[in-house]
């Protein structure tokens, strides 16, 4: 068993002044849910259990946010406003956390349960991705320095943002594609004499023209020309993914070697969202566990991941399937099994629950030498449907 990220609280508390007290609260929840374990009902199912590791340390999501010439809101990056100086895509959704109901009423004080809620809701009831993960949302530069202190620049979650705006732009990777701006653009401040203001007011095509730079390109002075650092090893090229492929069409994707090996120790056949064809919208995801490069997800309704396969020694085969529970996956999602000779057998699967290191074992089934598919679907679901390994392992 592990932690999950659900469990937090200090939703209405000073992040900065009640830090301790909001930590205390955590601890208090995790012990009282081990004691629980431990001495309730089912204590003999957790009677060798043990608590391995508590953190000590608070982790807030935000304290301060410091105000920039302008302030990101929630309404510009659901409209997609444009700014010229644009250069940080954000591609994790506005994904803000609250107390989960149940025990907002029974602890109204501080709760410890939250839920996350995803994107906005449109005009006609339904759920709406505010940013475009394969495209992402550009951040402007302006939000990476004050507008009241001259030589200040900021990168992290303290940026000039509204409290929605940062529920999208707070993930590490995005945070550190700040970093990278914020360095270029120190530089260009230095070499001309300028502030941070000043490198967007009068340098701002350096500064595009610099982020548009490998990271290995190196210079020997301020002022000298960029050379590229053959002595510094390039970065490996990163699989062909499905972030700017059209999924409809089922355009393939490479798996790297690594992952390929990774995938083959589950014995068996195993078939990968990789290599399964797309029908209607699907998302490219890699923010929860996953086996191979990534996953994919979509909403309810029409949309459809079919794993082609062939069989070559007929018999019974176990069924497998892995995916990394969440909450707001669908407790329904249906995987259709399209037998050569057979009628198709529908099952229904819980993706809110699961661990990506331990397979569901999803039945015993016979399979005839010969072409099959597996189908998942959002048609009959309630929720999002996520496509990520199966497995096919010979018992007979």
């Amino acid at each position: 068993m592990k932690a999950e990220w659900f469990w937090e609280s200090g939703f209405d508390q000073d992040p900065i002044n009640g830090l301790e007290y909001i930590r205390d609260w955590n601890f208090r929840a995790i012990y009282g849910a081990f004691s629980a374990l431990k001495n309730g009902e089912k204590k003999d199912q957790y009677a060798n259990a043990s608590l391995k590791w508590a953190s000590h340390v608070g982790g807030p999501r935000e304290s301060r946010l410091l105000t920039g010439d302008i302030v990101l809101n929630k309404n510009d990056i659901v409209t997609r406003k444009e700014f010229a100086d644009g250069c940080v895509p954000t591609t994790w959704d506005i994904d803000l956390h609250y107390p989960r109901e149940q025990y907002a009423e029974k602890f109204p004080e501080n709760p410890f349960i939250s839920r996350a809620a995803f994107g906005y809701v449109g005009a006609d009831g339904k759920h709406i991705a505010a940013v475009d993960r394969r495209n992402g949302y550009p951040l402007p530069y302006r939000l990476f320095y004050s507008k009241n202190i001259s030589n200040l620049f900021m990168a992290g979650r303290h940026i000039s943002v509204t409290h929605e705006a940062l529920g999208t732009i707070r993930v590490m990777r995005t945070i550190g594609m700040m970093g990278e701006v914020v360095g270029k653009a120190a530089y260009l401040a230095v070499r001309e004499k300028t502030d941070p203001r000043g490198v967007y007011a009068h340098h701002l095509p350096a500064l595009l023209n610099l982020l548009e730079q490998p990271g290995r390109m190196r210079r020997t002075s301020l002022a000298g020309e960029l050379t590229l650092d053959t002595s510094i090893a390039d970065f490996k090229e990163l699989p062909v993914g499905r972030m700017n492929a059209d999924l409809t069409k089922g355009t393939p994707t490479k798996l790297s070697d690594e992952d390929l090996k990774e995938l083959a120790k589950l014995g068996g056949i195993v078939l990968d969202d990789a290599q399964a064809k797309f029908e209607g919208t699907w998302t490219e995801g890699r923010g929860l566990a996953h086996l191979g490069s990534a996953y994919h997800y979509a909403s309810k309704g029409a949309n459809r991941a079919t794993y082609a396969f062939e069989i070559k020694e007929g018999g019974k085969y176990e069924l497998r399937g892995y995916w990394q529970g969440h909450e707001n996956r669908s407790p329904n999602s249906v995987l259709i099994i399209n037998r050569a000779g057979e009628k198709p057998l529908s099952l229904r699967l819980n993706q809110k629950v699961g661990e990506i290191d331990i397979p569901n074992i999803l039945g015993k089934f016979v399979f005839s030498p010969g072409a099959h598919s597996l189908v998942l679907t959002g048609e009959g679901s309630s929720g999002t449907v996520q496509a990520d390994v199966f497995q096919l392992v010979r018992t007979e």
